[in-house]
């Protein structure tokens, strides 16, 4: 029942500790004087250090053979500085976490790219343990988002008391336990405003509704009627009606980390018309269905689809389709990453993985046969398997087939993120998936990607030949392309929303595919109705916070799902 939303590098704070930058200091005071730093990639930075990490006056040496002299703030060139380009030009003024600004203070990021020298995406940027012990005593580690963790450590995990740094300016000072915050502790946010209670796992607890010792029906009749309910631990209260002791009917629940959800309840669950008031002054409107955000638009009756007598065009053509699609495949790779060891960690993104490749196995995605489809969760995620999977698996696929990839995880700008990224090597360019792709002879290629930076589906005999028809029949119409459909804008983080137990976009990502998206009715989820949906559903939930993006040359009607009959 409890519904949360927050961004994603807020939700949970694990670490794990690991071995194996090469980053190191081999001159001079690298804490709290100057020194000489080796980054991992082997640029070379001379300047002033701060509690271990690169801030004061310096200069870094980049391996591309540009470099920047100013000033830098906490690992990143902020302030005034000149950067200094291979072609012997320069470009001086402000800069703010290593991008450049104009006089109004807009980032200027096509100065560096008509440049050819990257923006900031982590390659160059200190990771790891910068200082004290990060295994067993007080540390300070870095992670190469911009965030940092500063405190106690015990077997290499977050343990104890510590302050955690976000990337976006807020902080959160308290207890941490087993690699999450665990106890009391507060969140002080960038525009001042603060939150201190209990967490657990992870989870804001608040302070407490009633007093913890109270708990169960407290007033009135919470079997059949009017009542109100305390629930265990004090974590919300449940206010309203009530059928077979749960919440049914109009009700409203206070949560302890300050939400609240009035509006239609069944069976003890979010269903019909609600508003979830989330502690930001963000308000949720609409329809419900056990639990789950469907949106403000009403749920539209089912409507019957036109049919029209075939004629002999309409026959031939139908052949014609039908020739070609015996011979059509899928092939599809699915990659979910969350226990990230130098990145903070992510909630839902291996749930997402395995019910994208739930939704490939079933009729509507394709009933893909296992030597079709591979799926690559957490510690079987490294680059290597990756790259290795989308190349034994995409070069097998034929002229008139479609390959896919789908991964959930962190990205940088530019790349993906496997599991094995260590601050700096490893990361899936965006370019190597495009090679990938390339030397595939599909006819189609789509990614979908979750990167931050993104019961049973077995049918009858019959309904699932009649379905698999369809999904390559219409496939074969489409024109050749690729399409790569992203979570959301560069600028833009990616969202996970603990009442949906999953990422907001591979929510509506999946949601599509199985039939909402199918605005005509015509049982068949074209690549442009499925992004249109998504794009509005993410954008309404989210209020605006994330907006997903679809790139390359492809056809609309490239067929992605088809709705069971």
């Amino acid at each position: 029942m409890k519904n949360t939303f927050r961004l994603l590098l807020t939700s949970s704070f694990l670490f794990f500790f690991a071995m194996g930058l090469n980053a190191q200091c081999i001159s001079g005071d690298c804490k709290d004087g100057k020194g000489i730093y080796i980054y991992p990639s082997g640029a070379k930075y001379v300047g002033a250090f701060s509690n271990g990490e690169i801030h004061g006056i310096g200069t870094c040496y980049y391996t591309d053979g540009s470099k920047y002299q100013g000033n830098w703030v906490y690992r990143y060139p902020q302030g005034h500085g000149t950067k200094f380009f291979i072609d012997g030009s320069q470009w001086t003024g402000n800069w703010d976490k290593g991008q450049p600004l104009d006089d109004s203070g807009q980032l200027l990021e096509d100065i560096l790219q008509a440049k050819g020298a990257s923006t900031y995406d982590g390659t160059n940027i200190q990771a790891g343990c910068l200082s004290g012990d990060c295994r067993n005593g007080i540390g300070m580690w870095a992670y190469a988002d911009g965030s940092k963790y500063e405190g106690e450590f015990k077997a290499g995990n977050i343990h104890g008391q510590g302050t955690f740094h976000y990337a976006d300016g807020d902080k959160y000072i308290g207890q941490f336990e087993s690699n999450f915050a665990h106890g009391r502790g507060t969140v002080y946010h960038a525009n001042g405003e603060k939150m201190t209670g209990e967490w657990k796992a992870g989870e804001y607890l608040g302070d407490g509704l009633v007093e913890k010792q109270v708990e169960g029906c407290i007033e009135g009749n919470c079997d059949h009627g009017e009542g109100t309910f305390i629930y265990k631990d004090a974590s919300a209260k449940y206010i309203g009606r009530f059928e077979n002791g749960q919440p049914e009917g109009m009700g409203i629940c206070y949560y302890a980390n300050g939400e609240h959800y009035e509006g239609q309840w069944r069976k003890g669950s979010f269903e019909g018309k609600g508003s979830l008031y989330l502690k930001d002054g963000t308000v949720v409107s609409g329809n419900w269905k056990e639990g789950t955000y469907l949106g403000k638009a009403e749920i539209p009756e089912v409507m019957m689809a036109q049919t029209s007598e075939p004629n002999e065009s309409d026959e031939a053509m139908d052949e014609i389709v039908q020739k070609e699609a015996q011979d059509m495949k899928v092939w599809a790779v699915v990659i979910g990453v969350s226990s990230y060891s130098h990145m903070p960690p992510l909630r839902y993104t291996d749930d997402d993985a395995y019910r994208i490749f739930a939704f490939l196995k079933s009729p509507e995605g394709g009933a893909l046969k296992d030597d079709h489809i591979r799926i690559l969760i957490d510690e079987d995620a490294t680059k290597e398997r990756i790259t290795q999977a989308m190349s034994e698996t995409f070069t097998k696929a034929g002229p008139n087939d479609l390959i896919m990839l789908y991964f959930s995880g962190h990205g940088l700008k530019g790349s993906f993120l496997p599991i094995d990224f260590d601050g700096f090597n490893n990361k899936l360019l965006h370019e190597e998936i495009n090679e990938l792709f390339k030397q595939s002879p599909a006819k189609y290629k789509l990614c979908i990607a979750d990167a931050c930076h993104s019961g049973s589906l077995l049918s009858r005999k019959g309904v699932v030949e009649n379905t698999l028809t369809k999904f390559y029949e219409t496939l074969a119409q489409a024109d050749a392309g690729t399409a790569l459909v992203l979570s959301s804008k560069s600028e833009e983080t990616s969202l996970e929303s603990s009442g949906l137990r999953q990422g907001v976009f591979s929510h509506f990502l999946i949601r599509g595919l199985k039939g909402e998206a199918d605005l005509d009715t015509n049982d068949v989820v074209s690549i442009q109705e499925l992004f249109n949906y998504i794009s509005r559903n993410v954008k309404e939930y989210t209020m605006n916070r994330q907006s997903p993006v679809i790139k390359g040359e492809y056809d609309e009607k490239m067929t992605v799902s088809v709705v069971r009959e």
